[in-house]
């Protein structure tokens, strides 16, 4: 759900389907663009979208930040996925450095 209010424009997302850390990540992201307020009202995530310049298109915010969010989304599924190997690969790669004590 989209609600236009003047420059802003409130995205809501639903937490079921997407993260809030994923929505942080795509305001962090995007920041220089717009300015982005997230909280967490229920099952949802607010979002609320202001343009950090008077050339930007709400509509084209509206669209960047649902991909963004979406792509940061992805991204945090596949670090919880590959956090055992890369563990294994940083550990194997740090025991032969003479760095640990012991």
């Amino acid at each position: 759900m989209t609600i236009a209010t003047g420059d802003a424009r409130t995205v809501t997302l639903s937490r079921a389907a997407l993260s809030v850390d994923a929505a942080k990540r795509a305001a962090y992201v995007l920041m220089a663009r717009y300015d982005v307020d997230v909280a967490v009202i229920g099952d949802d995530i607010v979002c609320k979208l202001l343009p950090a310049n008077s050339t930007v298109s709400m509509e084209t915010a509206e669209r960047d930040f649902r991909r963004e969010v979406i792509d940061q989304d992805l991204r945090i599924s596949i670090e919880e996925r590959t956090a055992p190997y890369r563990d294994a690969i940083l550990g194997l790669a740090f025991s032969r450095t003479g760095l640990q004590d012991g």
